[in-house]
């Protein structure tokens, strides 16, 4: 078996030098001859690493040369060479070898033959270089574009390299590629301009055995930085002609325009002298439809209804009222809601083309709209012009009317109903009287009687029990019957034709005790009502039915504004402050949040209109204060109650009374 010091004895028994380090670069064997070019003064360099005693360009030419013997190359070169100032380069050859401590490459060379072969091959192949600079550098600047050059730069390179027959040159600038790219290994630099890369040439051998040199790794380095700034040169050579050629072509274009504005302001010149003269004519037409167009504005906006022009998508044209804007929808503007109404004039006009009137509800107003269609020159609807007219007092006259008439109606059937249950009751009240004196009479000698028979039994009742309570039920009759004639009574008050004058002597007292029993079946359905009256109370000219119609409108309201869950109290009391009769009606109901309290005296607002309301009650009620000269005002809140306070004078002004 052959050892690695029998394999260093070989090589050193023809060759001078022999250099051996392993796969980290650590010397491990140096022959005397290697050590003395090395170091002279000899220093041990067992051990230490190759980059310490060689240049930096020996040490990149050994490992590219390491770097390819380990993948199988023959007859690798290298250009051996230390940092000392004396030091000559010499080409070796590089060889690799395995033990079973690990890969080891072998470097070695002669002496004499080296030293005479590299210093002319050294001159050939610097000359080489130079003359491929010089060749790269004159086709720069003969060139004529950047194509150009790249196209036909292959031919002066290749005779930069070994074999220049066999070199393969490849270029890529700004996207454009050129040349044939080589399949094996080669030498590739990168193009910057301005610090950007912008191209990458690469330069090879069709035969993939050539080895490519260090010296020509350099020169290809010095190409690249060379042609780096000469394409600089070049680019900035070629946009300043593009520039150029661009400045000449806008000088030519400025003095076409400058000719063509020639020309041009002589046209407008005779153009401004025909506008003048139009302008002169239109100004006095314009002058005239100013002032057509005030006239009809001043007319327009003088119409007491409301006037809407509308187009076909809903969106108002004009109108004689500030609130609503030219551009908005009809339906906002008019009806607060987000879609077209659900009886649209619009689409009916549109639909049969004929005029149409209405009579709408906007919460508590009525408005009678009377829509008329508009017309283009084709005889097609374009849109409608509304006009709004505001009917609620009218409505309310005629359901004050309808209810006027209701209730004289029901005032006659009230009196011949009063009329029927008075004439038998007439009969009860005088009987009852007989029946009392009868017993009177008669319960002395049935005492008597039951003294002897203590079992006595009147109407199946121990003697006893009917003895107490006998007269207790005939006076409970008794009270029955008045109470009965005191209802027909106020029936027929109430129902009896009034002339609406304010002629009576009115003791609010007297009508708050006849509206209770007026009252009570409706409001002990919710609960009890107290009355809490002043005898300091002084009468006031006024009408009694009226009066009497605004108390039970109150308390009636007052007992149906109880929850059904709540125990209802209706307290109702009479005062005097100063010279004003004061009535409070106060409850405990559900209340009013102040919205409410707002429109409660509006005509036709009511929150029972499920359960039959007309919101004509309150309404009715405020005007007749009104006629007073009195007042009526309400306080409230949610959850806590509500009380109505009406204030009428003792002395009641000459227009009131009228």
């Amino acid at each position: 078996m052959i050892t690695l010091d029998d394999l260093y004895s070989l090589i050193e028994s023809t060759f001078d030098f022999l250099l051996v380090v392993d796969n980290n670069e650590k010397i491990h064997y140096v022959s005397p001859l290697m050590k003395y070019a090395c170091s002279s003064r000899n220093a041990d360099i067992i051990g230490k690493h190759l980059s310490g005693i060689l240049d930096d360009s020996s040490i990149e030419s050994v490992r590219y040369a390491m770097k390819r013997v380990s993948l199988g190359d023959r007859g690798v070169l290298a250009v051996f060479s230390t940092g000392a100032a004396d030091s000559v380069p010499t080409p070796m050859k590089v060889a690799y070898t395995s033990s079973v401590t690990g890969g080891f490459y072998l470097i070695f060379g002669r002496q004499a033959d080296s030293l005479r072969k590299m210093d002319d091959w050294e001159k050939e192949e610097r000359v080489k270089e130079l003359s491929c600079l010089y060749a790269v550098a004159e086709w720069i600047e003969a060139s004529k574009t950047i194509k150009d050059f790249f196209t036909k730069l292959p031919p002066f390179l290749a005779q930069g390299m070994q074999y220049p027959e066999e070199a393969i040159v490849y270029s890529v600038y700004q996207g454009a590629e050129y040349g044939q790219e080589p399949s094996g290994e080669y030498i590739g630099v990168l193009l910057y301009i301005n610090d950007e890369v912008r191209g990458e040439i690469r330069v090879g051998y069709l035969n993939d055995e050539r080895d490519l040199l260090p010296e020509e790794w350099k020169m290809m380095k010095q190409i690249g930085r060379m042609l780096s700034l000469a394409l600089e040169r070049k680019e900035l050579s070629e946009s300043i002609a593009m520039k150029q050629a661009e400045e000449e072509e806008f000088t030519e274009r400025l003095k076409e325009l400058e000719e063509r504005i020639a020309n041009r302001e002589t046209e407008l010149d005779s153009q401004k002298q025909k506008l003048r003269t139009v302008d002169s004519y239109l100004s006095r037409v314009n002058e005239t439809m100013d002032e057509s167009s005030r006239r009809f504005e001043t007319m327009f906006k003088a119409i007491p209804d409301q006037v809407l022009m509308i187009d076909l998508n809903w969106n108002v044209i004009m109108s004689n009222r500030d609130s609503i804007q030219p551009g908005s929808k009809c339906y906002q503007a008019c009806f607060d809601i987000d879609t077209p109404c659900a009886d649209c004039r619009l689409s009916r006009i549109v639909k049969h083309k004929t005029p149409i009137t209405v009579t709408i509800r906007n919460d508590d107003r009525f408005l009678e709209v009377h829509a008329l269609p508009v017309f283009n020159k084709d005889e097609e609807v374009e849109g409608i012009l509304e006009f709004y007219r505001d009917v609620t007092l009218e409505k309310t006259y005629e359901q004050q009317l309808q209810q006027a008439d209701k209730l004289a109606s029901l005032g006659q059937l009230v009196s011949g109903i009063g009329h029927e249950i008075n004439n038998p009751n007439q009969f009860i009240r005088g009987n009852i009287k007989i029946v009392k004196q009868a017993l009177t009479d008669m319960l002395p000698i049935v005492d008597e009687y039951q003294r002897n028979h203590p079992d006595l039994k009147i109407a199946r009742l121990k003697y006893s029990f009917f003895r107490e309570h006998i007269m207790t039920l005939v006076d409970d009759m008794g009270h029955g019957s008045e109470r009965i004639k005191g209802i027909v009574e106020g029936l027929r008050g109430f129902a009896r034709k009034d002339e609406g004058l304010l002629v009576d002597n009115v003791d609010i007292n007297t009508l708050l005790t006849a509206v209770q029993r007026l009252v009570q079946n409706e409001v002990h359905k919710h609960g009890e009502m107290t009355l809490q009256l002043s005898e300091d109370v002084k009468q006031f000219p006024g009408n009694s039915q009226k009066i009497e119609q605004v108390l039970v409108n109150l308390i009636v309201n007052a007992a149906q504004a109880i929850p059904d869950d709540t125990k209802g109290l209706i307290t109702v009391s009479s005062s005097m402050d100063k010279d004003i009769v004061v009535v409070e009606v106060q409850d405990n109901g559900k209340g009013m949040d102040e919205k409410t309290q707002r429109q409660i005296f509006d005509p036709f607002f009511t929150t029972k209109r499920a359960k039959g309301g007309t919101g004509l009650g309150l309404a009715i009620a405020y005007r007749i204060m009104e006629e007073h000269g009195g007042s009526i005002s309400v306080t409230s809140k949610p959850g806590s109650g509500t009380r109505f306070t009406i204030r009428i004078p003792v002395a009641v002004s000459k227009e009131s009374g009228s």
